[in-house]
C-alpha cells in the first residue's frame, strides 16, 4: 500500500509518475525504496527540506530525528531521493527532498543497473512514462549545435555555444550513460560509439555524482576533450533546458531513452527544444550519402540521389554538416529563438503552468 502511496504522491511532481495497468511503475519503486522509505517519502516534498522539518511529519514512523537522518541518507546514497546542500552562518546545511524517475532516479542508479530493472524502465516508458514527459511539450531538455556546424553568420546566442556553458561551470563531474549500459544488459549494444563515460552533471549536481560513486570530477578542459571526441563520434549535444544547466547528454539515437521514445511519434521537432534547423543545396550534394549515418533522428532520406532533410524530424544537432565533404548541408536558425528558462527550478514552474493551462482547458474553464 506504501508503494502505490508513494506512486500517487511522485505523480503530483512538474515531471509526474503515473499508474498503469500492469504494475511496472510499482516494481520499480519496490527496487528503489524498502516499504519503510516509501512510507517516509510519501511525507516528502519536491521542495528541499531539513530533517528537522520532514520529521515533523514522520515520527510516528521514526524513533528519532537522528533514525530519520540515517534513513534519508541512505536513500539518497541509494539514489531514490535528492539532497541539497547549502551554507549558513553556522556551517553547511542539508536539506533532502523527492526525486523525478528521470532526469533524476533512474540516472543515479547507473553504478548498480541490473537488467531487470532496466527492462522494468523500458516497459513503463512504452505505457506511461513517455506520455507523461512529453504532455506539456516543455522537453527537460534541449538540443545544441555541435561547435563545427556553426558559422558566424549564425550569430549564435551563448547559451547555445557549447564552450560558453562549460567556461562558466564551477564544477563538473563525468559519468556513464546510463542508456548505453542498459542496452549493453539487453544485449543492444550501442551502434554508434564505443565511448561510455559521456553524460556531464553540473555544478551542485556535480557533487551528487561523485556522491554516488557514479562519476568523477574532471576539470573543464577534460570535459571539453570529452565533449569534442563526442561531437566527432556524431553523438547529440543536449544540455539541461536551462540557461544554467545542470547537466550535459550526449545522445546517440540508438540507445538514449528520451530519444528513442521520442523518434517513435510523428513529429518528434515539437519537443525538442532547438533553435536551428538543416537545410540540403541540391545543386551541391552528390548524394554520397555520408549525412545518412551521421543522424540520429533518421531525419535524412534520398530523394532521386539527392539528401533531403525530413523537418518534422530534424532537431538541428548539426552532425550532418560537418561530414559533408561538398558543404551542401548547412545549419538555418529558426525565425523564432527560443530562450531557455533562467534555472532548472524555472524550468519546473514553467511545466507546472503549463500543465494547469492544460487542465483547465479539458474541464473547459479556458
Amino acid at each position: 500500500m506504501s508503494y502505490r502511496k508513494l506512486q500517487q504522491r511522485l505523480n503530483t511532481l512538474p515531471i509526474g509518475y503515473p499508474a498503469t495497468k500492469s504494475g511496472v511503475e510499482l516494481r520499480i519503486l519496490e527496487a528503489l525504496f524498502t516499504p519503510k522509505e516509501a512510507e517516509i517519502a510519501v511525507k516528502m516534498s519536491f521542495i528541499p527540506e531539513s530533517v528537522e522539518k520532514i520529521y515533523r511529519r514522520v515520527k510516528k514512523i521514526v524513533a528519532s530525528k537522528d533514525e530519520l537522518r540515517e534513513i534519508l541518507d541512505k536513500m539518497y546514497h541509494n539514489g531514490a531521493i535528492n539532497l541539497q546542500r547549502t551554507n549558513q552562518g553556522n556551517g553547511e546545511e542539508i536539506r533532502y527532498h523527492l526525486a523525478f524517475l528521470a532526469v533524476g532516479m533512474y540516472e543515479y542508479q547507473v553504478g548498480t543497473l541490473t537488467k531487470d530493472f532496466y527492462e522494468d524502465i523500458e516497459d513503463y516508458f512504452d505505457e506511461a512514462y513517455r506520455d507523461e514527459v512529453i504532455s506539456t511539450k516543455i522537453n527537460q531538455l534541449r538540443t545544441i549545435p555541435i561547435e563545427e556546424s556553426v558559422t558566424p553568420e549564425h550569430n549564435i546566442a551563448t547559451f547555445d555555444e557549447l564552450n560558453e556553458i562549460i567556461r562558466k561551470t564551477r564544477k563538473i563531474a563525468v559519468m556513464e550513460c546510463i542508456c548505453q549500459k542498459g542496452k549493453e544488459l539487453i544485449n543492444k549494444p550501442c551502434k554508434q560509439t564505443d565511448m561510455r563515460e559521456h553524460c556531464f552533471a553540473l555544478n551542485n549536481s556535480a557533487q551528487h555524482v561523485v556522491d554516488l560513486n557514479n562519476g568523477k570530477f574532471v576539470t573543464n578542459d577534460e570535459a571539453l576533450l570529452i565533449l569534442k571526441r563526442a561531437q566527432e563520434e556524431g553523438l547529440i549535444l543536449q544540455p539541461g533546458n536551462a540557461l544554467d544547466p545542470n547537466f550535459i547528454c550526449c545522445c546517440c539515437g540508438c540507445c538514449c531513452d528520451l530519444i528513442t521514445n521520442i523518434k517513435k511519434l510523428d513529429r518528434p521537432w515539437e519537443l525538442f527544444h532547438s533553435n536551428f534547423i538543416a537545410s540540403v543545396d541540391s545543386d551541391l550534394c552528390i548524394g554520397c550519402e555520408s549525412c545518412l549515418n551521421r543522424c540520429q533522428m533518421d531525419a535524412i532520406e534520398m530523394v532521386e540521389n539527392i539528401a533531403t532533410v525530413n523537418q518534422n524530424l530534424c532537431i538541428g544537432c548539426g552532425n550532418c554538416v560537418v561530414t559533408c565533404s561538398e558543404e551542401a548541408i548547412t545549419l538555418e536558425k529558426k525565425e523564432k529563438e527560443l530562450i531557455p528558462p533562467n534555472t532548472t527550478k524555472d524550468l519546473f514552474l514553467k511545466i507546472m503552468d503549463k500543465k494547469a493551462e492544460l487542465r483547465r482547458k479539458e474541464k473547459g474553464v479556458l
